[in-house]
């Protein structure tokens, strides 16, 4: 199990709110160390949604708290019956997210006896330990150690187009069973997931320093990976599309098999090239005769396969029905590919100073 992120600002977090809640002398430092744990999020913009949602809930959570202890008494019964509502409440105000530390807030609160004459203090406490512990999460996640997922969406992007290259070769070559292709299909389908998931919470960020030109460069940047998902999507359908069709593409006419083979070599090395070339490892000069080779050898493979079109052949009709669905998962990359190029270039000539940021190593 690897240390990440998550669990150092954790640790962090907790440890900032047991301070802060020793620093104002609260007795219920513990509590704060609890909240904190519960508060803290994945993702900037989680962190600061969840910290104007746990205000919210804990408000509630605290208030129904102190009206059933003050109306009905601190039961075990009525305390579970108290944690009752604030669920259905929450539930209703749609802050599902903040039901633990709501009901923290009620447990806490409602522990403490109504015959204690310092009853007021001792809730006052105990609000306080929840908040400083929501708020030392929000704090830590937001400000301290915000998370940096465009290293980690370079870095998934990269893998996920080498993997799927080398994956797609191998099915080129005839270098890989079926059924083993499809175990490694199943396997990359996962990563893709998570790269998906890590772009979504990227999207999301909200900039909170530096707003108006950081939002330009990651409104730009959001542009850029938007279609290197979209092509590695493409990519990932056209390896899928290999394994599925394997039969009809081996029954297809030899001459058709190598053009199909010669476009998506020089197709796999087009969309490699340019991520290479926007992280500054290649130059932008060298990326016209991939694009005219690439174009040619589409040409070839749309003659090839119109070629074979037979409507005097069932069979031969039936295989060209199949092989259809190749071409097109191949067009569609192609389309892709050479507009992730255009993107590139347009980047790298005018928003050069916006240069991505790539993790070094794989995290995925």
């Amino acid at each position: 199990m690897r240390l990440g992120a998550r669990v150092l600002k954790t640790g962090i977090a907790i440890t900032l709110a047991i301070y802060s809640a020793i620093f104002f002398d609260l007795s219920t430092a513990s509590i704060a160390g609890i909240s904190a744990i519960s508060a803290m999020k994945s993702s900037v913009n989680q962190s600061y949604q969840s910290l104007i949602e746990q205000l919210q809930a804990n408000f509630i959570g605290a208030l129904l708290a102190i009206i059933a202890v003050i109306t009905l008494g601190n039961n075990p019964v009525i305390i579970g019956f108290t944690c009752i509502i604030v669920i259905i409440i929450t539930l209703k105000l749609k802050l599902e997210n903040t039901i633990a530390t709501a009901l923290v807030t009620v447990v806490v609160i409602m522990e403490v006896s109504t015959s204690n004459e310092n009853f007021a203090i001792f809730t006052f406490d105990r609000i306080s330990a929840v908040m400083i512990g929501v708020l030392a999460a929000s704090f830590v996640n937001i400000f301290l150690m915000p998370p940096n997922y465009e290293k980690k969406l370079s870095r998934g992007m990269i893998s996920i187009t080498e993997q799927t290259n080398k994956l797609m070769m191998m099915a080129l070559h005839k270098t890989v069973s079926h059924t083993g292709l499809k175990e490694d299909i199943y396997q990359l389908k996962e990563i893709m997931r998570n790269v998906t998931k890590i772009y979504r919470l990227y999207k999301e960020d909200r900039i909170i320093i530096g707003r108006k030109k950081k939002e330009h460069e990651k409104s730009r940047k959001i542009v850029l990976f938007r279609q290197m998902l979209l092509t590695a999507d493409n990519a990932f359908d056209t390896l899928k599309a290999l394994n599925r069709l394997e039969y009809e593409i081996n029954s297809s006419p030899k001459e058709f098999q190598e053009i199909l083979k010669n476009e998506l070599t020089c197709l796999m090395q087009y969309h490699e090239h340019a991520l290479m070339k926007l992280i500054g490892k290649v130059n932008v000069e060298q990326t016209s005769p991939l694009h005219r080779e690439e174009n040619i050898l589409k040409d070839k493979l749309m003659k090839a396969f119109l070629d074979h079109h037979d409507l005097n052949d069932e069979e031969k009709q039936r295989t060209w029905l199949h092989l259809f669905q190749i071409v097109s998962a191949i067009l569609e990359y192609s389309e892709n590919v050479e507009h992730l190029n255009t993107l590139v270039d347009s980047h790298q000539t005018y928003h050069k100073e916006y240069q991505l940021q790539v993790e070094q190593q794989e995290t995925m």
